[in-house]
C-alpha cells in the first residue's frame, strides 16, 4: 500500500511538472507580429533623373532639343499608417527627400541632332510623394508595392561654351510614381526597409531669368533607391 501511495505521489508530481513546463513553453511562443498602426521614420538613398524634349526659344520656335539630367544623394523622412488583415497589409504613406542631384548635358540642334555649342546644368532639389501601399506579410517581413502622386522642383541653367551664362529657370512639377520594397521588423517598435521608386514628371520649364530665353517642354523621369528606419507608435 505504501508503495502504491509513493508511486501515485511521484506520478502526480511528474504530471504537474510537465503541465507547468508546457505552460511556460506556451508563454514563450511569441505572438504574431502586427503591422497595424501609425509610423514615422527617416531614410537615405540615391536618385538619378533624365529627360529629353523640345527646347523652343522665347517666340516658340523650336530649333533645339534639350536632354536634362541629374544624379545625387537623398536624405529625408516619411510618415504613414498600416492596417493588417490576416497576412495582407494596406497603408498610406507620405515622404519628403532633400536632394543633392545635379548634372550637365549638351544641347542639340533640331532636327539635325548635332551639338549646338551649349549645355544645360540641371538639378532637382527635392522629391516627395503621397502613395498607397499594399503588401503581404511573412510575420515580421513585409513585401509591398506602392503608387501615387509625386512632386519635385526642377531647375535648369543654360550656358554657351565655354561657360557663358544665358538664363535659368525652375518649376515645381507634379507627376505619378510607382515602386516597391521590403520591410523587416527588428522588434515591436523598430523596422528597417529598402525600396525602389520611379517618378514620371511632365511640365514646361521656362528658362527666363534674367530674360526670356528658352522653354523646356519635355518629360523628366527619376529613379530612386532608398533605405530607411521606421518607428511604429
Amino acid at each position: 500500500m505504501k508503495s502504491f501511495l509513493l508511486a501515485s505521489t511521484i506520478l502526480l508530481a511528474a504530471t504537474g511538472a510537465t503541465m507547468a513546463a508546457d505552460a511556460v513553453a506556451v508563454d514563450m511562443v511569441a505572438a504574431p507580429y502586427s503591422w497595424t498602426g501609425f509610423y514615422a521614420g527617416v531614410h537615405g538613398g540615391y536618385a538619378w533623373g533624365s529627360g529629353d524634349g523640345p527646347y523652343p526659344d522665347a517666340a516658340g520656335v523650336r530649333f533645339e532639343t534639350a536632354y536634362p539630367e541629374a544624379q545625387g544623394g537623398l536624405l529625408g523622412a516619411q510618415i504613414g499608417y498600416n492596417y493588417q488583415w490576416g497576412s495582407f497589409v494596406l497603408g498610406l504613406e507620405g515622404d519628403l527627400s532633400y536632394s543633392w542631384a545635379e548634372g550637365s548635358s549638351r544641347i542639340n540642334i533640331f532636327p539635325a541632332g548635332t551639338d549646338n555649342g551649349g549645355y544645360n546644368e540641371t538639378e532637382f532639389t527635392y522629391l516627395a510623394s503621397i502613395t498607397g501601399r499594399a503588401g503581404y506579410a511573412f510575420d515580421r517581413t513585409l513585401l509591398y508595392a506602392k503608387g501615387g502622386i509625386g512632386f519635385t522642383r526642377l531647375e535648369m541653367n543654360d550656358y554657351d561654351d565655354p561657360a557663358i551664362f544665358n538664363a535659368r529657370g525652375s518649376e515645381t512639377l507634379t507627376g505619378w510614381t510607382i515602386g516597391g520594397g521590403v520591410e523587416h521588423a527588428l522588434n515591436d517598435k523598430w523596422s528597417v526597409k529598402g525600396e525602389y521608386q520611379f517618378y514620371r514628371f511632365s511640365g514646361d520649364i521656362a528658362v527666363n531669368d534674367p530674360v526670356a530665353f528658352r522653354t523646356y517642354e519635355g518629360d523628366f523621369n527619376v529613379h530612386a533607391v532608398k533605405i530607411g528606419l521606421n518607428y511604429k507608435f
